[in-house]
């Protein structure tokens, strides 16, 4: 373990000025705020750097994307060179107006039939067109009370294409106006007159009578992004279950006496079974060469995606010798490694928050002291929220990220934990999300992940 220890009374200064010489403001990339105020000069300030860090992709069978899951992802990311390929499609179904719901009056003629699912956003760029196919399913037992994981794949009939929709982010962030009443800003896909002809001819004594009969005639709908463009770099943030704007598949018609019907078909959160199919694919990107390597000295870069996606083993040898000290702050430091010209690099965002938790035996998990009660957690003293800092020669701009883990080093050197290592996470409030970052791991040459000690002698 390298250490370095350093007397902050009278070299304060001298210590700063040394440290810029690194290439990157030192006092954005460990702190000012480590220094304590009271006790300075008895203070001892330690740099651990020794950490050993490994990129881990495999499979999360714990992320379901059915039942309450509401929020999806859709899209398709084709040039991201550092972390490839994502994909994200959308399954849903849609149940009845009412049991025994029949059309208005008679002679029924369609005008058209349009899907609506309320859109909150995107990721990537907000300009790039995507095309959307939607399909009918034929998954055999498509229900409400399945726990669909992510990597599943449902089944659509491919040769029954019911409609499709170019788009771009852009053109979906306005509200729009539905039969004169305002709703909030939606991914609406015309389908169909065939399809739409279909939904007519239905009876409340047939596919009507309730919605177990409609979903054998209807079984789901399945959104699909065009994924064979190069050019692909949106995923969009969709909810089926809205608060203020309702996802809908309508079918507008007239009568023999109306010319401006419309039946809605809604998503029901207690009927309608949902889910979302998201994959990631790293082949010939710049983060296959780095995962699951196992190298004894650990890997230099690290790829940090929002869950489902690739996280980090740190271990940091030796940390339970720690001398039986006072710990006033004990801060762990990640650092985005960027160039700052490539144009992906301003396209696809970091994400806006890390957690760091102990691994247990096996791969077990759980949160380090410091987080706090897991009920109530202690956020901004735990840290991990993203800081934005430039290097000093050259200003490139990179995102960062600080843990203070200084009760887990107090309990651990206390022997009252144990040095089992750690989980580094990307973390998105949404179950499945898509931002990601390259940082600094343990080996790397300059802006490599340090553990920074301030604590005081007994």
């Amino acid at each position: 373990m390298r250490v370095i220890f350093r007397n902050l009374g009278l070299v304060a200064i001298l210590f700063s000025l040394l440290r810029t010489s690194t290439g990157c403001n030192e006092a954005t990339i460990l702190g000012r705020e480590l220094i304590p105020g009271k006790d300075f000069v008895n203070a001892q300030d330690t740099t651990i750097d020794n950490i050993i860090t490994h990129n881990i992709w495999k499979t999360d069978s714990t992320v379901f994307t059915g039942q309450g899951n509401y929020q999806k992802v859709l899209g398709s990311i084709n040039d991201d060179p550092l972390f490839g390929r994502v994909q994200g499609f959308v399954y849903t179904q849609m149940s009845l107006p009412s049991n025994a719901f029949s059309y208005q009056g008679a002679n029924q003629t369609l005008d058209s039939v349009v899907l609506y699912i309320p859109y909150e956003g995107f990721y990537g760029d907000s300009l790039s067109p995507l095309t959307f196919r939607v399909y009918r399913m034929n998954e055999p037992d498509f229900k409400i009370d399945s726990n669909y994981r992510y990597y599943q794949a449902l089944k659509y009939n491919q040769g029954e294409l019911l409609g499709t929709a170019t788009v771009s982010a852009r053109s979906l962030r306005d509200s729009v106006s539905v039969y004169g009443q305002k709703q909030g800003p939606q991914l609406h896909i015309t389908l169909s007159s065939a399809f739409g002809n279909q939904l007519l001819q239905q009876s409340s004594t047939g596919a009507f009578v309730n919605d177990s009969t409609f979903h054998v005639f209807l079984k789901g709908l399945a959104i699909v992004p065009d994924t064979s463009l190069a050019t692909n770099r949106t995923m969009l943030y969709l909810n089926l279950n809205h608060a203020s704007t309702p996802t809908y598949l309508r079918v507008y018609y007239k009568n023999s006496e109306n010319d401006s019907l419309v039946a809605s078909f809604p998503f029901d959160n207690t009927g309608s079974a949902h889910a979302n199919y998201f994959v990631h694919n790293h082949t010939g990107a710049e983060a296959n060469q780095y995962l699951n390597t196992n190298r004894p000295e650990g890997d230099s870069l690290l790829y940090l995606e929002d869950a489902p996606g690739v996280y980090t083993k740190v271990t940091i040898p030796n940390l339970e010798n720690f001398p039986n000290v006072v710990i006033n702050k004990a801060e762990l430091v990640i650092t985005e490694v960027t160039t700052g010209t490539s144009p992906t690099e301003r396209i696809y965002s970091e994400p806006d928050l890390l957690l760091l938790r102990q691994l247990g035996n096996g791969d077990t998990i759980k949160p380090i002291i410091d987080y706090g009660n897991p009920q109530n957690p202690n956020q901004p003293y735990f840290g991990g929220v993203k800081e934005i800092v430039r290097t000093e020669f050259g200003g490139i701009r990179m995102a960062q990220y600080k843990f203070n883990i200084a009760r887990y080093l107090q309990f651990l050197i206390r022997k009252q934990e144990t040095n089992t290592g750690f989980r580094l996470d990307a973390l998105s409030p949404r179950n499945i999300d898509v931002h990601r970052v390259r940082v600094g791991g343990g080996s790397h040459s300059t802006y490599n992940l340090k553990l920074r000690i301030i604590y005081t002698k007994l």
